[in-house]
């Protein structure tokens, strides 16, 4: 079996570095935070249509920054957990990619 959890942390990772990137593109002073939330409201701030990516619960990948790295409750996402953090990964970076007009930024 995959290591669920470590995949599961990339997954907020990309997501979170991603959402930072575009901050730091428009100039904006990132914080020192892992809360996917929290960024992607300070993303709202230079575009609102970044609202869609709540609708989406990308939010959620915000758990498995900490529960993987912290594990005192050690917690084994399952396989489908997994698929769907690397859906919303691969979701944040279609959509900043295109907020950047970029189109062939790896995943990673």
């Amino acid at each position: 079996m995959p290591a669920t959890d470590m995949v599961c942390f990339h997954m907020q990772q990309c997501v979170e570095k991603y959402l930072k990137a575009y901050l730091i593109f428009h100039g904006k002073e990132i914080s020192k935070t892992h809360n996917i939330s929290l960024l992607i409201s300070q993303c709202m701030t230079i575009d609102n249509s970044f609202e869609i990516l709540n609708n989406d619960k990308i939010e959620n990948l915000t758990d498995y920054a900490v529960e993987a790295r912290y594990p005192d409750d050690f917690y084994m996402p399952t396989a489908e957990e997994t698929e769907k953090a690397i859906k919303l990964a691969e979701t944040v970076k279609q959509f900043v990619s295109k907020k950047l007009k970029l189109s062939h930024l790896p995943l990673f």
